[in-house]
């Protein structure tokens, strides 16, 4: 058998054992070989100068003074290390002044001296006669081949700021031509200086950041911001140090919510956003806190994690909250406990402002929504707790969607400005509060202002615009939203009706979406009325618009980290079937083309809704394929829906026969071909008549053979 040698290590030559260990003599016979032959390379160089047993050394050194073909760098190296080489040294010299008679040998030491060990530079000669006439007198070109490194470092050490800035000073003081040396070590000298100050910046982080906390309630992402776009702005020597100053005075600032004096646009928006902050998190239920204490260990001692701690004290929160105010009676869906509910909804966007960072923690940065989705379930089921309709897991996978689209909000550098599309029809129970008269009520218009109003809150500069549109003949809901509607600083609300026989919702969104594009809005979305999408989550569309060629953004509920609408085998396989031919009709790749939450950037919808010719509950698709055919891509973003799935239950009618048929249509008229592109979904389900028997399973032939006799 024939046994394999080891594989050998080769190391460079400047960390071979013979250079780093003791040396001994035939490493000392072989160190002096190398400095006779070896590549003479700086990092070689500079080993075999550190050898330190006095005979070998000598070898060394006069071995190095024999060569002729050293690099100057190889050449400093050896001046910086052998000081007293005269040979070296008078060769340097000769490199550094072109005529042999001007210089001196103290001088070129010197520079040796600042380009490798500045720390033996001896300072007072810095400060002589025979400086300044060396220095007015040496090759800027030379000294800029010399130093090349130590100009390109990003911060000098002290001895070396200190060397530079006598030499530019000596040949500045002689009035020497401004060579591009000279320029090179003015700008490693304010380079210096800016990262040493920038570096005491950046060590006051997260005491600034901590300090800042003190009046935000504990919330670190706008602090966090704020901080990091001073830091940002610090480009200079003079903009560091005045953004030290900044920082130093800026928890006081805040604590008399004023503005700090600063030129930076940038810094002073995301102060503003911090001032924001500060004011909303004075309007938080008092709560928080000792949630937080409470979570710091589980029953057994153990310890949570900081990220995770945040999601404990929330969970905990939410379940108090239903044990407490839902005693009696049968519990109430999500979309009444989270968002109708003022108590509720308040609580849901405490947690989820924490969740978007609490004293500098938080589970966003570390894990995906599908992750932390599993993690709330796992921790209820571990729990065991005993809550009514499971509210608390909606709540807080309602909360982690909010605190993430506040969190992408917050980070957008385009100001925030939407108009989002809401049809109405036969809405004036739902638009009312719930009472024994109106059992059914939602206070729907409210809920979604103040869903809304929460995610803007901590950006002043965004604005909203809300356009209702009742399209039954009667105008009822548009009526009982007008006498429903409150003033809201950065969200304007508008009352439309416009009554149309033959739209079913379609004819509503598609001219309030005209309508808010003749109004300038650079996000264009449109939603229901009912409380099953939350607008706290429209920052995760407005972020995944900002993705390269994304022209619409579905809020799905049917991605892996989606929450709260379906049962949990999913949909029906009809309806799985209906999306499958959708998208092999109109070439699009989503999961929930109608879903009833959808945002677009300005120029897609422009190139788009002219193209759009259907007013029916088929709308969506219609509008997907034009976005398709427009060259806009369609992506999805997983939300959490309000909504608790009960069997049986059916919500809005939908015949998605006639919906499919009205998709083929819309296919053909979007450039669909079918001579040139096979359609077998399409396909299949004519041939079966419908849906719901293409979708059924096939019977499996099943022949007995009886027993022989």
């Amino acid at each position: 058998m024939t046994t394999l040698p080891a594989p050998r290590t080769y190391l460079p030559l400047a960390q071979s054992p013979l250079l780093t260990a003791r040396t001994y003599r035939a490493d000392a016979e072989l160190a002096v070989r190398l400095a006779h032959q070896a590549l003479p390379d700086p990092a070689t160089i500079r080993s075999l100068l550190h050898v330190r047993a006095p005979e070998v050394a000598d070898q060394i050194t006069a071995a190095l003074e024999a060569r002729s073909d050293l690099t100057p760098a190889a050449l400093a190296l050896l001046v910086a290390h052998r000081p007293e080489s005269k040979p070296a040294t008078t060769r340097l010299k000769n490199l550094l002044f072109p005529d042999p008679a001007a210089g001196c040998h103290t001088f070129a030491r010197t520079m040796a001296q600042l380009a490798h060990r500045p720390e033996t530079i001896d300072h007072p000669f810095l400060a002589s006669p025979r400086f300044a006439e060396a220095a007015a007198t040496v090759n800027p070109q030379a000294l800029n081949d010399l130093l090349a490194p130590l100009l390109a470092a990003p911060v000098l050490t002290g001895p070396a700021d200190a060397a530079l800035g006598a030499l530019i000073q000596a040949r500045s003081a002689a009035q020497i031509p401004e060579s591009d040396f000279d320029q090179a070590a003015a700008r490693a000298r304010e380079r210096t200086r800016r990262n040493r100050i920038g570096a005491e910046l950046a060590a006051r982080r997260e005491e600034t950041i901590a300090a800042l906390a003190q009046h935000t309630g504990g919330l670190t992402l706008a602090a966090t911001l704020w901080f990091d776009a001073l830091a940002e702005a610090a480009d200079t020597p003079q903009n560091a140090g005045r953004a030290l100053a900044t920082a130093l005075l800026a928890p006081d600032t805040l604590a008399a919510d004023e503005v700090p004096d600063c030129p930076w646009p940038a810094a002073q928006a995301r102060w503003q956003q911090l001032r924001a902050a500060a004011r909303a998190a004075s309007r938080h239920p008092q709560v928080w806190s000792p949630a937080w204490q409470k979570a710091a260990t589980t029953a057994d001692g153990s310890t949570w994690d900081p990220s995770q701690r945040s999601l404990i004290a929330g969970y905990d929160l939410l379940a108090e909250h239903v044990r407490t105010h839902y005693t009696e009676g049968p519990a109430p869906t999500p979309e009444r406990c989270w968002a109708s509910d003022p108590a509720g909804r308040a609580l849901l966007h405490t947690i989820a402002d924490h969740l978007t960072g609490h004293l500098g923690h938080s589970p966003l940065p570390h894990f995906d929504d599908a992750l932390l989705i599993t993690f709330v379930q796992a921790h209820a089921k571990n729990s065991r707790d005993k809550i009514p309709g499971a509210l608390h897991i909606h709540g807080l996978i309602a909360a982690l969607k909010a605190a993430r689209s506040k969190a992408a909000l917050l980070t957008l550098t385009q100001t925030p400005d939407v108009g989002i599309v809401i049809p109405m029809r036969s809405e004036t129970g739902r638009l009312a509060p719930a009472s024994p008269d109106n059992p059914d009520g939602l206070d729907a218009l409210a809920a979604k202002t103040a869903q809304l109003a929460w995610l803007l809150e901590t950006r002043p500069d965004a604005r909203a615009h809300l356009l209702l549109i009742d399209e039954a003949p009667d105008g009822a809901s548009a009526q009982a939203a007008a006498e429903l509607t409150d003033s809201h600083p950065r969200i304007s609300i508008t009352i439309a009706h416009r009554a149309e026989d033959t739209s079913s919702k379609g004819g509503a969104v598609l001219w309030g979406l005209n309508q808010l594009l003749a109004a300038g809005h650079s996000t264009l979305a449109y939603t229901d009325l009912d409380l099953t999408y939350p607008l706290d989550q429209l920052g995760l569309h407005l972020e995944a618009l900002t993705h390269a060629r994304a022209g619409a953004v579905i809020g799905s509920r049917r991605r892996p980290d989606s929450h709260g609408y379906y049962p949990p085998a999913g949909p029906t396989p009809a309806t799985l079937l209906y999306t499958q031919a959708a998208n092999e009709l109109l070439s699009l790749k989503v999961i929930d083309p109608q879903a009833g939450f959808k945002a677009f950037t300005r120029a897609a919808l422009a190139a788009a809704l002219p193209q759009v010719t259907d007013h029916r509950l088929s709308f969506d698709t219609d509008l997907l394929g034009a976005l398709q055919h427009t060259g806009n891509h369609v992506v999805e973003v997983g939300i959490a829906a309000l909504h608790r799935y009960v069997a049986g239950q059916v919500g809005t009618p939908r015949d998605y026969d006639t919906m499919l048929a009205a998709v083929h249509q819309q296919a053909i008229r979007h450039g669909l071909d079918p001579s040139k592109r096979a359609t077998p979904i399409w396909d299949r389900i004519r041939e079966a008549g419908s849906l719901s028997a293409a979708a059924a399973p096939k019977p499996v032939p099943v022949s007995i053979t009886p027993p022989a006799a």
